[in-house]
């Protein structure tokens, strides 16, 4: 049989094309060229010719061999545990019930390269992830803190977030939460600095920051035309004449109707 007349037999037996056919066979259900043979009762030299022209490998005994002893399925299994971002190779070796050393010389067959470029590429995904969820915390908690603050004083938030950023919206405001904890000394006076930060800052209606000290929590609520473009320096102990930033110390109540914000100067 040639293989234009192998090509139309699979095609009408199977449905499919003979590369197709074949690649399933070896790669998929990784038969050998003699079973393939006897499925479509050719010689085995013709099959071994045809997988040769397309460029595929011989069925290796390995996953028979690993099946046999852990069951049908076993190495998709394995690499359905090993594939997970969170599971190493004592936790497929644990599953399995070999050594960690007996689980990456199975991954070196499986997959035909070391695991060490997979752990290390394992590494870096979960210091990654560490380090976003920390960042997250740190954005979000603040925002928390604030809307807690906001609760208390009678007003009902709501946290929005545009894909870029978080805010908080209250009665038709849209709030940027700034907050820091460092702080500079000049001279006898403590001032925290607070940055206007990246994004559609002019979507904003007001700034809160917060500013935390020993365990106190300051906040400004800080109007946006208020707020200087290259962020403001706050000083907590400042009076009202003291600093002109004293004036939004905790001054929720600009938030309790749109016409204040034009008030504001």
């Amino acid at each position: 049989m040639t293989a234009r007349q192998l090509e139309t037999s699979v095609k009408d037996q199977f449905n499919m094309g003979l590369y197709e056919f074949i690649k399933d066979k070896v790669e998929v259900e990784n038969l050998y060229d003699y079973e393939l043979a006897g499925i479509l009762d050719v010689d085995v030299p013709l099959i071994g010719r045809l997988r040769k022209a397309f460029g595929m490998k011989k069925a290796t005994e390995f996953p028979r061999q690993f099946e046999r002893t852990y069951g049908a399925g076993a190495v998709d299994t394995f690499k359905q545990i090993i594939e997970n971002p969170n599971n190493t190779l004592a936790d497929v070796a644990r599953h399995f019930g070999f050594s960690r050393e007996y689980a990456r010389q199975v991954y070196q067959k499986a997959y035909g390269c070391p695991y060490t470029k997979v752990f290390r590429k394992k590494l870096l995904v979960g210091k990654r992830k560490r380090l976003e969820a920390k960042m997250k915390s740190r954005r979000i908690e603040p925002l928390m803190s604030v809307r807690e603050k906001l609760r208390s004083a009678g007003f009902i938030p709501r946290i929005t977030n545009n894909g870029s950023a978080f805010a908080i919206l209250v009665n038709g405001y849209n709030l940027a939460v700034r907050c820091t904890s460092k702080s500079v000394l000049v001279g006898r006076k403590l001032y925290f600095r607070i940055s206007k930060g990246i994004g559609p800052n002019a979507d904003h209606d007001f700034f809160i920051c917060l500013c935390r000290n020993n365990g106190k929590s300051i906040h400004y609520v800080i109007p946006q035309h208020v707020m200087p473009k290259c962020g403001v320096s706050l000083l907590p102990e400042a009076e009202p004449g003291e600093s002109k930033y004293a004036r939004f110390k905790e001054a929720w109540h600009l938030l309790t109707c749109k016409n204040q914000k034009k008030e504001v100067s």
